[in-house]
Formats: C-alpha cells, sequence, structure tokens
C-alpha cells in the first residue's frame, strides 16, 4: 500500500518519505493535509507523513488539530534538513523577477534573502512543488519559485540562487502515522511517547498533570498549548515525554494522568527520529 504526502513531486514531504521509507512503500501526493488523515483513516494508504513542526518557522498548527479530529496514531518521526532555493524558468534573469511563489512556512524561513529583494511580491500558495509547476506550466518570466532541488530536477528549471535560508540548520520534523499504534517495543529501545490532554479548571491542574512525570523522572521533550476547538477558550496541551506507554513507569504516570485531567488521548509511542539530509534524484 502506498504512503501518502500532501504537495506534488518534488515537495519536502515527498522527500521526507524516500528517506523515512526508502523503497518499500510508493509515496503518494494528495492535494491537502486533510486528505492525509482521510487516506490513513480511510484504510487507502497504510501510512501518511505530514511536517508537524520546523527548528525556524515553529509549529505547523493545523495538523495538531487534524491529529486530534481524526483517530490515526504517531508510529515514526524523521527530522530532515530543508534547504530551499530560488528556481526560475530557464534564461530567466534575477533582475526580472517580480513575484516569488512558494508555501507561507518557506517564505518565513527565507525572510533575510527574501528581504533583500526589492518590488518582488510574495504569493503564497498550497506546496513548495506546486510553486514551481505553476511558474513552469505558465512560462511566467518575471516570476520565480522557492522549493527544493528535487523539484527543480523535476521540472527541468533553473537555479537562480541556491541555499537562501536564513539557517543552514534549517530542520522540519515529519511525523510517521497510521491507523493503528505500534506494538509494544522492546524497553531498550530509544523511545518517546505523545499524548493530547485538557485539564480540570482548577488551581494548580497543569501544575499537577506535569508532576505525575516529574515524580516518576520522566523527561518531557515538548509541550504545545492549542485552543480546543469546540469549547471558546479552554486548551488542549500536546505533550512529548522520553520512554514508551508500554514502560512501567511511564504507564503508571499515564493512568495517573488520566485520573485528573477532562480529556486525554494517547497520540502514540514510537522511535526517536533520526536526521536526514534529503537525496536529490533525476527521475525516469
Amino acid at each position: 500500500m502506498p504512503v501518502v504526502f500532501q504537495g506534488e513531486r518534488g515537495a519536502f514531504s515527498e522527500l521526507a518519505a524516500v528517506e523515512y521509507f526508502g523503497k518499500k512503500h510508493r509515496p503518494v501526493p494528495v492535494p491537502q493535509f486533510s486528505d492525509v488523515f482521510t487516506a490513513v483513516t480511510g484504510g487507502k494508504a497504510r501510512y501518511g507523513i505530514v511536517p508537524i513542526e520546523n527548528s525556524m518557522a515553529g509549529s505547523i498548527h493545523h495538523n495538531y488539530d487534524m491529529m486530534l479530529e481524526n483517530t490515526c496514531y504517531i508510529v515514526g518521526e524523521l527530522y530532515l534538513r530543508v534547504s530551499h532555493f530560488l528556481i526560475t524558468n530557464k534564461g530567466v534573469s534575477r533582475k526580472t523577477i517580480r513575484r516569488v511563489f512558494s508555501h507561507p512556512q518557506a517564505f518565513a524561513q527565507c525572510r533575510q534573502y527574501l528581504s533583500r529583494l526589492t518590488d518582488v511580491q510574495q504569493v503564497p500558495v498550497s506546496n513548495t512543488a506546486a510553486a514551481v509547476r505553476k511558474i513552469r506550466e505558465e512560462g511566467l518570466r518575471d516570476a520565480a519559485a522557492i522549493a527544493s532541488m528535487q523539484a527543480a530536477i523535476d521540472y527541468d528549471m533553473d537555479i537562480a540562487a541556491k541555499d537562501i535560508t536564513d539557517n543552514p540548520h534549517n530542520t522540519t520534523r515529519f511525523l510517521v502515522l497510521s491507523r493503528a499504534p505500534n506494538r509494544r517495543p522492546p524497553p531498550g529501545k530509544h523511545m518517546k511517547t505523545s499524548i493530547v490532554f485538557s485539564t480540570k479548571n482548577i488551581p494548580g491542574a497543569l501544575f499537577k498533570s506535569l508532576s505525575v512525570f516529574a515524580l516518576r523522572d520522566i523527561n518531557l521533550l515538548k509541550i504545545e498549548s492549542r485552543p480546543f476547538r469546540k469549547g471558546g477558550f479552554q486548551y488542549l496541551f500536546y505533550l512529548d515525554f522520553e520512554g514508551s506507554s508500554g514502560w512501567k513507569s511511564q504507564s503508571n504516570a499515564l493512568n495517573h494522568l488520566q485520573e485528573i485531567t477532562a480529556f486525554y488521548r494517547f497520540l502514540g509511542s514510537y522511535s526517536v527520529g533520526r536526521e536526514a539530509h534529503p537525496t536529490y534524484r533525476r527521475r525516469r
């Protein structure tokens, strides 16, 4: 079965899928992030892969919300080093560029370079590879796209400027999704668990919730608060911590947490992701 990603050929999500799965699963593009979750929960794809946060631009909140609205589980992660390129049609000079197309996250990651371009309009599109396809199909001579080297290769385009990302260590964290959680992993593995919960409306509720981990010496890796979309100004807390839900201390902490919170959902236990550099290649 395929692994689905949002975007088009050459998108960073496709590069992440290739780095994570190798040749074991065929990456298939879908138009929207919601389509990734629908394909996984509906059984049309065995896995989906989505970006969840970037080291420069921060969290992708829409995908946090999608995890809550769909019944699927995190079964893996990958940290992909992201390098952006300014891409144009053949023979286009940088002096003639008046519009730059890309995803808003890419604009956020290339602010310094873009600030040096005078009289240039930033035009947001659904993903970086779609920006390249647009200027190629429309034959735009006054426009460029910010995207991956793979997108430039796939569409046979020129590179007007390379490595334009503000920070050379720019990295995006991707989550691998499945309909079912991982089986209980062996205790020796380097694991991570993700959950989401809301607290009761009482003094010290968040402190008490986090103390269930501190009392058991469980290291918290990240906490992200998001408005509860069905509850006005109530908040959900997405939490990552070290270890697996199948381990004794972590299991006890989660059981304790469920006793004192108003809402709880387990999102998955999975191996801590590796950092990868994308592999660019010419396709047949």
